[in-house]
């Protein structure tokens, strides 16, 4: 997630948890009126606090330390809470956000490891993943072969032309 966090970089490590925050803070937005609209602190309190697939509350205040680093050590359930909130709002195709990121344990993650959280981000990608996972393996070979043929003819300098 390339963007500027709110707080300087003076005031914190680009690598802290406030910072992280402050980053999802000013990238994962929603549109109102054609406007870019960033979530407030309250709102996201709120909506972690009435979300009702888990238990945890945190209130404005609360997040508010998180955001300016007063407070550094949240509990995990509080971290997967936020998480939570921005990867159900940012944007399709988007990686996933996870309290992994928050915590800045994603930094150890190799490039294909980062690839295959862009890749599956996709739901037509995840939904070709979740079926393969239940195949045996002569079907998965099948779809490999299958897959193999598309990607070879996706090189096809017709593929732009309209084959009507």
């Amino acid at each position: 997630m390339a963007s500027t966090p709110h707080n300087s970089s003076a005031e914190q490590p680009a690598s802290s948890l406030a910072s992280r925050l402050n980053d999802l803070f000013a990238t994962v937005a929603y549109v109102d009126r054609g406007r870019r609209r960033e979530y407030s602190t309250p709102y996201v309190a709120k909506a972690i606090t009435d979300d009702p697939t888990h238990d945890t509350t945190v209130s404005r205040v609360y997040l508010n330390s998180l955001r300016n680093g007063s407070n550094t050590n949240p509990t995990i359930s509080v971290l997967r809470a936020v998480a939570k909130f921005f990867d159900e709002h940012r944007q399709p195709g988007a990686a996933p956000i996870t309290a992994a990121y928050l915590l800045g344990d994603e930094d150890g993650d190799d490039a294909e490891e980062r690839e295959l959280r862009t890749m599956l981000a996709n739901h037509q990608v995840r939904a070709i993943a979740m079926r393969a996972g239940s195949m045996n393996p002569t079907m998965l070979r099948q779809v490999l072969a299958v897959i193999d043929a598309l990607e070879s003819t996706s090189n096809d300098p017709l593929d732009d032309v309209d084959r009507r």
